[in-house]
């Protein structure tokens, strides 16, 4: 089935943090946590390439996007006003499951907080008991930390140089939440992240889900622009075999 292509007017863009944008759009987009969407920045064809974000939130009527100026796209975007129409392609990509345990463990890292959101929404609307884990560089990295805390039973932030929060690696501080109790976990950030919640899961023996990033271009499997080896020596693309995958895909058991 192809993916829903629409026009979504621009209701808010506020800014969370250092080069950090929060916008929110008028529209129904039925995602599951950890898809994206395609969006196009600016109202004429130059950049002519939709780019892709997850969804931070998502409710009947409003989508929500949180990003990051990382160039001359999202600069375009941030400079958006309300009232603007953007288009938006989507959802699109492979989302994050319930999972089976009544216990969900929750690791964010940096802007990887992003899709983290609407997945805390998700998984305290199912009923889990939820531990959550914000770890960025600094505290400038750790962006709506109310909104991410609201929505845990256990709210964990971490700094690397210890400006807020505990100090070092949020990976560091997670092994005590997977004691006991089973639980499932679920993580995006950066890759050295995703391969020590996955180290952490497999001794734990639990079930973990990671969202990859990757630059794309098309969104749907054509273009072949983002893909990655898998732990089978395999290529998976990220856009449509993901952007959530398990973590036995990505590095093996």
């Amino acid at each position: 089935m192809m993916p829903k292509k629409q026009e979504m007017m621009l209701l808010r863009q506020e800014q969370v943090g250092e080069d950090i944008f929060r916008l929110t759009l008028q529209g129904e987009v039925a995602a599951l946590p950890g898809q994206f969407v395609q969006v196009g920045v600016a109202p004429a064809l130059d950049p002519y390439l939709l780019r892709p974000f997850s969804v931070h939130d998502c409710s009947p009527d409003t989508l929500t996007l949180l990003y990051r100026i990382a160039g001359r796209g999202t600069l375009l975007l941030s400079r958006r006003q309300p009232g603007e129409m953007l288009t938006v392609t989507g959802p699109l990509g492979r989302g994050f499951p319930a999972g089976k345990a009544d216990r969900a463990v929750v690791v964010a890292g940096g802007m990887g907080a992003a899709p983290l959101l609407y997945l805390l929404r998700f998984l305290r609307a199912a009923g889990k008991d939820v531990a959550f884990f914000y770890g960025a560089r600094t505290a400038a990295g750790l962006v709506l930390q109310d909104s991410y805390r609201s929505l845990a039973d256990e709210y964990t932030a971490a700094t690397e140089d210890g400006s807020a929060g505990k100090k070092g690696l949020v990976t560091q501080f997670v092994h005590p939440a997977l004691s006991g109790k089973k639980a499932d976990l679920y993580a995006c950030g950066p890759l050295p992240m995703l391969r020590a919640v996955a180290a952490l899961a497999k001794e734990a023996g639990a079930d973990c889900y990671l969202s990859l990033e990757a630059r794309m271009a098309c969104g749907v499997g054509a273009c072949l622009g983002c893909v990655i080896r898998g732990a089978d020596g395999g290529w998976r693309r990220v856009c449509t075999d993901g952007p959530v995958f398990r973590a036995e895909e990505v590095f093996g058991r």
